[in-house]
């Protein structure tokens, strides 16, 4: 009889300072509405008095004439005038400290795995990718994210609906809130870890 050849897995550690971390909600939002702030543009604005064109005479003389005095056709009551306290171009960046995102980032990645949403695998081959693509094809209601440093993934599935691929250097926590399924190379999964403790 022939002998039957058994697969032997490897087993991943997973980094706990990464994956293992109580969850703070208030850091989440914290973060979160910097990461939006920093996104506003900003851009509405309206002229003021100052701005509007003409109104450099007075429209008629202080006393005589029996309407109320005016000095100029672009002041805020008049129509056509000067906006009061209108929107003007508004720098809506806010700071916030970089220990504080990568950490809101690692507990975010916690919550997903706690919730099971997280696997370890290896896409390097033509085989693994042409499975991974029908398995995101098929359930087109969960958005996935693929963190993986390989450009023939990002070509793989770049057409496949619902779906998103960064880098380990790249991915930040608007990522892995906006995605329900989270995909982790394992050539990039000590890079991710490295980055998010400092090596450590």
């Amino acid at each position: 009889m022939a002998e039957t050849k058994k697969k032997t897995t490897k087993e991943i550690k997973l980094n706990p300072k990464v994956w293992d971390l109580p969850y703070n909600a208030d850091l989440l939002a914290q973060v979160l509405f910097v990461f939006s702030s920093n996104e506003r543009k900003g851009t509405s604005a309206v002229k003021g008095r100052s701005e509007v064109s003409g109104g450099g005479r007075k429209p008629w003389k202080q006393k005589g004439t029996g309407r109320a005095r005016h000095g100029s056709i672009r002041s805020p009551i008049w129509v056509g005038g000067g906006v009061a306290f209108g929107p003007n171009k508004r720098n809506w960046k806010r700071k916030i400290n970089k220990k504080m995102v990568k950490k809101a980032l690692c507990i975010a990645l916690s919550q997903r795995n706690r919730e099971e949403l997280v696997k370890v695998i290896d896409i390097d081959t033509k085989k693994e990718l042409k499975g991974l693509r029908k398995k995101l094809t098929k359930d087109i209601s969960k958005k996935t994210l693929i963190i993986a440093d390989n450009k023939n993934v990002s070509l793989a599935l770049r057409n496949v609906s619902r779906f998103n691929v960064t880098t380990p250097l790249k991915v930040n926590l608007k990522d892995v809130v906006a995605n329900n399924n989270i995909l982790v190379d394992t050539s990039v999964l000590k890079i991710l870890e490295d980055r998010l403790t400092n090596g450590k």
